[in-house]
């Protein structure tokens, strides 16, 4: 009797054992499944997509955008299981053809099958440590993803797109992309030369921006984003200061600094503030530097 009743308990837990393991492996086939789905459904839209960059400033073009992306998959970590964690997510690049070649690759992508909608956010790193986000964000439709690319926050500096499938590659050079924002950009090329007065005594004196796009998403960024950081030298004719740490705002046309370091690389105490102003045909800066001594106002019109 005690044999028989041993033998039924072994019974029952061989089948609950069984139980166990069937039902973790349909869960297990179960997610796989819903993956190869979700997999499948983002590779249905996967490919090239390419058109023009429309500026929501002005409505011009600020010149051609290429979007590649495809399905890939995500495995998160810290987890017992891969497979439980994967998830199906877009992966790609954006090539911006404009008054330079910029491209970038991201891995975090988003689409639902069902609403159409696509998503993609790219973070950027700023010389301050900060860290913004360029957003792209549409839909798709058929063979043709509709949307925008903005910086998180500053939707009304981004661009609109519109973007077929396979389309055949523009022909639009970088002279020919044009517009406010591009004109801003431009102008920064420019050195920008004047006078300034010391004890009854003129020199010449030349400010010129130096380019800090170190990364490509940086390049993007300022594409989008009238307010960001930049270089500035301020050559007095005999030595120079550069201020590394200049806030530039396009849209209200200020620039200021502080704390420069000279051509030997040692700190200095001065303070940069300009305002931008166009006189006909010449435009520039009016500034004033303060330094532990004097202050110096300037004048400074772009040598073209």
């Amino acid at each position: 009797m005690q044999i028989s009743k041993l033998s039924m308990s072994l019974c029952l837990y061989s089948i609950f054992l069984l139980v166990g393991c069937s039902k973790d492996k349909n869960m297990e086939d179960y997610r796989q499944d819903q993956l190869q789905q979700s997999l499948a459904r983002i590779s249905s839209v996967s490919g090239t997509y390419s058109g023009p960059v429309i500026s929501k400033i002005d409505g011009s073009n600020l010149g051609n955008i290429i979007l590649k992306f495809k399905a890939s998959t995500d495995i998160q970590s810290n987890s017992g299981s891969v497979t439980n964690n994967q998830n199906a997510i877009v992966s790609g690049s954006i090539k911006l053809k404009s008054l330079s070649t910029t491209e970038v690759s991201f891995d975090n992508g988003y689409y639902n099958d069902v609403t159409g909608d696509f998503q993609v956010i790219i973070p950027i790193a700023q010389e301050s440590g900060v860290i913004a986000k360029l957003s792209l964000i549409g839909q798709i439709s058929r063979d043709q993803w509709i949307g925008s690319i903005e910086v998180k926050g500053q939707p009304q500096n981004g661009a609109d797109l519109n973007l077929l499938r396979n389309a055949p590659p523009s022909n639009t050079s970088a002279i020919e992309v044009s517009g406010t924002r591009l004109e801003q950009i431009r102008r920064l090329n420019y050195d920008f030369v004047g006078f300034y007065k010391v004890d009854n005594s003129t020199s010449p004196f030349k400010l010129s921006f130096t380019n800090r796009d170190v990364l490509p998403e940086q390049s993007l960024f300022k594409l989008f984003s009238p307010v960001r950081q930049v270089s500035v030298n301020c050559d007095f004719t005999g030595f120079e200061l550069d201020f590394t740490n200049a806030i530039l705002d396009d849209n209200s046309g200020i620039l200021v600094a502080h704390d420069p370091i000279d051509r030997l690389g040692h700190p200095a105490r001065a303070n940069l503030t300009c305002k931008k102003f166009e006189e006909g045909a010449d435009f520039g800066w009016d500034c004033e530097i303060q330094t532990v001594k004097t202050l110096l106002r300037l004048h400074l019109i772009a040598k073209k």
